[in-house]
């Protein structure tokens, strides 16, 4: 099992994020993803401060969406950072929060679509070749290629989603899926319809590396790591989930609505009353025995790697000490095999 840590403008400021990353590394994580969303801190400027300040852990952003930046860019900064980080890059995409595409006015019709072409596009653009191109969202010419030489050919493209026919593509394409595992019992259902695609398309499903995404709060029992944070998230993502994953831990977006209405009405802060036990499956919470034993729910679900994201924890840094003190060496163990 490998893990990784998730960071996001919910750890606070650019420099937090950083902090954090360099704490992971020192405690052995795999990865660090840096969370890209529309109006928040820049991935681009977090991860390259973070490549600069560590030397072992893999980059990478969940998530790239080739509607907000087009796939030539996203080539240019994948191959960029793969310079300055010792080729430690890889790529997370996937079409996103189509919500966000609403708020700036931006047609997605096709997001599988455009997920596709732009992971042909940039595999293209990585491998030197010049990229002519038809198809339905994306038409470029002759003169679309590098004007430098990537120092590698190959960068690995993880594929995010959380809808049948994404998850699906991510097995078929990918080199790793990026299933959103809010809840965490949703991820035999995702690796499944992963492993589906992987083998529609010929592949070893073992081959695609799944990296699954979950919120996680350590402490030093179950009580303590009920923090307003890790309700703020169940309250603000909840009613974006997919019905199916909602539907894995008996939720549903019905269930949500008063919630929504609440944030809507009054802010998070009032929202956080709402949220109960049962919403609270969402995520992973408990002493680190208690996270060893649903992290372990994930491993035998056939999920490769494990994104830690927000809160962590009462206090974050002490939260991945934990990890590097107790759940990583657990999971590492030569008696478990």
């Amino acid at each position: 099992m490998k893990f990784g840590i998730r960071l996001a403008d919910w750890f606070g400021n650019t420099q937090n994020m950083v902090d954090l990353a360099i704490l992971a590394e020192k405690n052995g994580f795999d990865f660090a993803w840096v969370s890209h969303d529309v109006f928040m801190r820049s991935s681009f400027v977090t991860l390259a401060t973070i490549a600069n300040n560590t030397s072992k852990i893999k980059l990478g952003n969940t998530i790239l969406n080739p509607y907000t930046a087009n796939p030539s860019e996203l080539a240019m900064f994948l191959a960029s950072m793969d310079e300055i980080s010792g080729n430690r890059m890889v790529c997370g995409i996937s079409a996103g929060s189509l919500e966000y595409m609403d708020w700036l006015g931006i047609p997605h019709e096709r997001p599988l679509t455009r997920t596709r072409e732009s992971v042909q596009l940039i595999r293209s653009l990585l491998s030197g070749k010049v990229t002519k191109y038809d198809g339905r969202e994306f038409e470029w010419s002759e003169q679309c290629y590098m004007r430098f030489t990537p120092p590698r050919n190959m960068i690995p493209i993880y594929i995010g989603g959380q809808g049948d026919r994404m998850l699906e593509y991510s097995g078929a394409d990918g080199d790793g899926a990026l299933p959103l595992l809010y809840p965490p019992d949703f991820a035999k259902y995702a690796v499944e319809k992963i492993s589906e695609g992987a083998r529609k398309a010929g592949k070893d499903p073992s081959d695609v590396d799944i990296a699954g995404c979950v919120w996680i709060s350590i402490a030093k029992d179950r009580e303590s790591a009920v923090i307003d944070p890790l309700k703020e998230l169940v309250a603000y993502f909840g009613p974006l989930l997919g019905a199916k994953g909602l539907a894995s831990v008996g939720l549903s977006h019905e269930q949500f609505a008063a919630v929504h209405e609440e944030f809507k009405k009054s802010g998070i802060k009032n929202a956080i009353r709402l949220v109960n036990d049962k919403m609270l499956r969402l995520a992973i919470f408990g002493s680190a025995e208690d996270c060893i034993s649903q992290l372990e729910k994930l491993e035998k679900a056939g999920v490769n790697q494990i994104l830690l994201g927000a809160p962590l924890g009462p206090n974050p840094k002490e939260s991945i000490n934990i990890v590097g003190r107790k759940i990583i060496p657990y999971f590492h163990s030569n008696e478990r095999k």
